[in-house]
């Protein structure tokens, strides 16, 4: 009986090593009605500087950026300036990538569903964090199409909004209640 499990446990542990299980993030698609409700601010600006970091206990990595204020379509900024922050980066040769994360680019102009949150860094105070992972980043072309990218969804892909002008995306932003 012994000997039964001690094979049944050897070969459980060359099943697991020659056939590891893949995970992946899988979201669900939030239109841009649900994102508006979910979010505190939404504002369409630049991406002036971007840096990653390691949180205050050294346990991740995290990315900070700060954004230049072009446009407040939903909430109060009083700054000019916010500061972004999300999971992930890269911090010389060491790396976290988060699957569901779009990370922010210097130059790039976006438009950002975002709420309230502390800062992973010691003294900063507030800052913003993105409202549903990638999917709260829209990414303003030269066109004027607000596009979005970065995730995979389960169900929902009928409800989001991308590869759309700004101005109707703004319209409708407006026009949650």
């Amino acid at each position: 009986m012994k000997k039964d499990f001690l094979v049944i446990i050897f070969l459980s542990l060359i099943f697991m090593y020659f056939f590891p299980s893949q995970s992946s993030a899988t979201m669900v698609g939030l239109s841009t009605e649900e994102l508006t409700r979910a979010s505190e601010v939404i504002t369409r600006g630049e991406v002036e500087h971007v840096e990653s970091l390691w949180s205050k206990d050294r346990k991740t990595i995290f990315t900070s950026a700060s954004i230049v204020i072009n446009d407040i379509i939903k909430g109060k900024i009083a700054q000019k300036k916010i500061v972004v922050e999300y999971e992930g980066g890269e911090i010389g040769n060491i790396g976290l990538k988060v699957s569901d994360v779009s990370p922010l680019r210097k130059e790039e102009k976006v438009i950002l569903f975002l709420k309230v949150e502390k800062s992973r860094r010691d003294g900063l105070g507030d800052v913003y964090n993105i409202v549903g992972s990638a999917q709260g980043k829209y990414i303003i072309d030269g066109d004027g199409i607000a596009k979005k990218s970065g995730f995979s969804i389960v169900n929902g892909k009928d409800v989001i909004d991308n590869n759309i002008s700004v101005d109707a995306l703004i319209g409708k932003i407006k026009g949650v209640k």
